[in-house]
């Protein structure tokens, strides 16, 4: 029998060669989520990283913060759900470690659930009204185009899925993540469109500041073209090869013949 989740919040951190930032950024995240008591958990995942990433945010010396490493660098979203399945929380969120979105965000966002009982998911979202957000006109154009392209592949219930500052009911997670295989660029894209695709569309967006992160006008077209890619093979596989739902039925399977191959406790004479 599965425990049940013993904290309010997992908060996953993923990181890649961040030693110049991660020990003190680590350090304000604690700091903000103080007034949820010690009912929270930082899961910093150092996503093979080539320098002291690891080593700088052990140094955060909190029974709160754990730090996971692995040798091999294998994109956000491969960072993301191996911290998720070390995750203890009720509710379970994730930050990029740069913190160009500030830790605040996931306050909010854990307000916002629990006032409805309806809500899945709360996604941080640069259209929301409340939003201030500073990039360049390109970068705006390339970001609206993007959001537009994804609404008309998917039922995702947000208009920003791409912002590094979401926090979801541990069902959903618990549901998605054995089903995903994007790694890098359209994680959570995927993420909200699987999660779409069994039930947990009641999304609710979030206002974020971002300042820092767009403030370059140059664009990584190899990431774009990636992006691209990613997002066809995910509307390809729901729509046509109803992969995240043969995969689902295929783990239940799994499941319940690993149960039922279970031999029974001899009785005790």
């Amino acid at each position: 029998m599965e425990l049940a989740p013993e904290l309010k919040l997992s908060l996953v951190v993923p990181t890649y060669n961040g030693e110049r930032y991660i020990e003190q950024n680590v350090r304000t995240i604690v700091s903000e989520l103080e007034s949820l008591g010690d009912d929270f958990e930082i899961l910093v995942v150092c996503d093979g990283s080539t320098d002291n990433t690891t080593e700088a945010a052990a140094r955060v010396d909190d029974p709160r913060v754990h730090v996971l490493s692995y040798p091999d660098n294998g994109g956000k979203g491969h960072a993301i759900t191996h911290g998720v399945a070390e995750a203890r929380g009720r509710l379970i969120g994730w930050l990029d470690s740069d913190l160009d979105i500030p830790p605040s965000v996931i306050l909010d966002f854990v307000r916002r659930i629990d006032r409805s009982r309806e809500t899945d998911a709360v996604v941080g979202s640069k259209r929301h009204r409340e939003s201030n957000v500073v990039y360049s006109p390109l970068r705006r154009i390339y970001s609206w185009g993007y959001q537009m392209f994804t609404w008309t592949l998917f039922r995702v219930n947000c208009r920003d899925t791409q912002v590094g500052a979401k926090v979801f009911r541990r069902e959903m997670l618990d549901t998605v993540c054995p089903l995903l295989l994007v790694k890098r660029y359209a994680f959570d894209l995927e993420v909200l469109a699987v999660g779409a695709e069994f039930g947990f569309d009641r999304i609710d967006e979030g206002p974020v500041v971002i300042r820092d992160r767009f403030s370059g006008t140059s664009i990584d077209w190899r990431a774009v073209r990636e992006m691209l890619t990613d997002t066809l093979a995910i509307a390809y596989r729901i729509h046509l090869r109803h992969h995240y739902v043969r995969r689902f039925a295929a783990l239940q399977r799994e499941r319940i013949d690993s149960e039922q191959s279970t031999p029974a406790f001899a009785e005790v004479r």
